[in-house]
């Protein structure tokens, strides 16, 4: 039994592991040559993680946890982690600024009033959305696989091209949407109107 649990978990435990050495390593060296407390770097190393490498891990785990690169899947598993957490919360953070400022029209100081909201919820979202994916995965597959049968009758055989330009434009509107549901809740955990 304990032959299977480790090389089930194995590589997880070795990229944990070496992000623990790593933050250690880091806490070490500002204690040394700064005079920002222990706790206060443990809380910024702590929300990096959360941020800049929770969300792609989850991704990495749900949909490539079987994907192998180099002959160090702990590394792979960790680059990709990283990787799709830049992808998905950096550009989402980026629309929802850019959106707060064209859309909006938010004044400076509400912006940075909020600024430290809005990564968390979208770490929580990009999360929800992956797991919530991977539920229905099966759902979704058959659907597309039921529409495409459609409009491949229906329409001939661009009938599938034209489905997957409308199902794009319509991520857009989602996205568009899930932007402005970002900004309506960090506006409201910050008491403005919105």
């Amino acid at each position: 039994m304990k032959a299977n649990i480790d090389s089930k978990y194995k590589i997880d435990i070795l990229m944990w592991a070496g992000i623990l050495v790593a933050s250690f390593l880091l806490i070490g060296i500002f204690m040394v040559f700064t005079t920002t407390s222990p706790l206060e770097l443990i809380k910024k190393i702590l929300s990096a993680i959360l941020i800049m490498f929770l969300p792609g891990y989850v991704i990495v785990k749900l949909y490539l946890d079987q994907l192998k690169l180099t002959d160090n899947p702990a590394l792979d598993r960790f680059i990709l982690s990283f990787a799709l957490s830049i992808v998905t919360v950096q550009s989402l953070a980026f629309l929802v600024s850019y959106f707060a400022v064209h859309e909006l029209e938010l004044d400076q100081e509400i912006r940075i009033s909020v600024e430290n909201q809005v990564p968390l919820i979208i770490v929580f979202l990009v999360i929800a959305v992956a797991v919530g994916l991977k539920f229905f995965q099966d759902k979704v597959t058959a659907l597309w696989q039921q529409m495409s049968s459609w409009a491949s009758q229906k329409i001939g055989e661009s009938g599938p091209m034209i489905l997957l330009i409308l199902v794009t434009f319509l991520t857009l509107a989602v996205l568009f949407g899930l932007v402005r549901l970002i900004l309506f809740i960090v506006m409201r955990l910050s008491g403005l109107p919105a």
